[in-house]
């Protein structure tokens, strides 16, 4: 098979602490008051485009905020959408040996974010592009301090996340809502450090704690319940607390739940206690909403707000 291969990890030196796994795919999102009915319109507010899905923004976070980072992704397209996401990965430093294969499509996705902090996405998810992260490369995983992946891409990232286990790394999932379907990535969680999900949007929030204590029954280390305005739980047998999410200026909440796994990682790869790690990542994760698409904000400003997060010791 014709390939083109970018390998942008030039600087066989540099440290790579955070290493992410997942999909990618270039996208833009558009920002609207309220999502319109069936065939009818709506006018937007703002637009931009970002690289997604939720591994690539963990990376680009992370980089951003001055630690290095690295993708273990599928391959893209040796098309236009192709060349400009590898070339702004490598402009921004986000590490990682990434192929265009001309006989590939690059995918897309399309984000609709609303003022009340929901979203409709459409993206474009084909068997021959998930095939390819079963076979990416895992060499940057070597010296990494954890890594991160989400139940979206299960099972091709699975080769990837048993590498990363096999190297004795931490790893992050995140599985959102699919606590509620336990049996279908049970592999996932088994293989897991930390876990960390999302309330159902049809369901209040007061399982919180019971899917937390489930999760721990199945031998993960540490559970990071979000709750959107709620901000976090974190749960393990070794503690527990609750970090109150600060007052916002609601714009764009697309990508809130990648940026705040970005924030707990940067804080665990820097040796930050779990409490410090939590409250960086709901500041982070917080502030963001009020900006259009995924972003990494100033690390002064994201320590001003943490500090002076609530938390509550349950």
């Amino acid at each position: 098979m014709p390939t083109r291969m970018t390998n942008i990890n030039r600087a066989k030196q540099e440290t790579v602490e955070v290493v992410c796994v997942g999909m990618l795919t270039p996208a833009e999102v558009y920002v609207v008051e309220n999502i319109p009915d069936w065939n009818t319109g709506a006018k937007w507010n703002y637009r931009a485009d970002f690289i997604s899905d939720d591994a690539s923004i963990v990376a680009c976070c992370v980089k951003k905020w001055g630690l290095g980072s690295g993708l273990v992704c599928n391959k893209l397209g040796d098309d236009v959408a192709g060349n400009n996401v590898f070339d702004e990965l490598e402009s921004m430093g986000v590490m990682g040996r990434f192929i265009k294969d001309k006989n590939l499509r690059t995918p897309y996705e399309i984000v609709i974010s609303d003022s009340k902090g929901g979203r409709t996405y459409f993206w474009d998810r084909r068997e021959d592009l998930l095939k390819t992260l079963q076979e990416a490369d895992t060499a940057i995983m070597k010296n990494a301090k954890c890594v991160y992946a989400d139940w979206y891409d299960y099972p091709y990232n699975l080769p990837a996340i048993k590498e990363a286990v096999n190297q004795g790394l931490p790893v992050l999932i995140n599985i959102e809502d699919q606590y509620l379907n336990s049996h279908s990535i049970s592999e996932l969680v088994a293989l897991a450090t930390w876990v960390q999900c999302t309330p159902d949007q049809t369901t209040n929030t007061h399982k919180k704690y019971e899917t937390c204590e489930k999760l721990l029954g199945q031998g993960v280390e540490g559970v990071i319940f979000t709750g959107s305005e709620d901000g976090c739980l974190w749960k393990s047998n070794l503690d527990s607390f609750s970090v109150q999410a600060p007052s916002i200026d609601l714009i764009d909440a697309n990508g809130a739940g990648a940026v705040l796994s970005a924030g707990f990682l940067f804080g665990h790869s820097q040796g930050w206690d779990m409490e410090s790690s939590c409250r960086f990542a709901v500041a982070a994760a917080s502030k963001q909403c009020e900006l259009v698409s995924p972003s990494a904000l100033p690390l002064e400003a994201l320590h001003e707000v943490a500090k002076d997060l609530v938390v509550s010791r349950c």
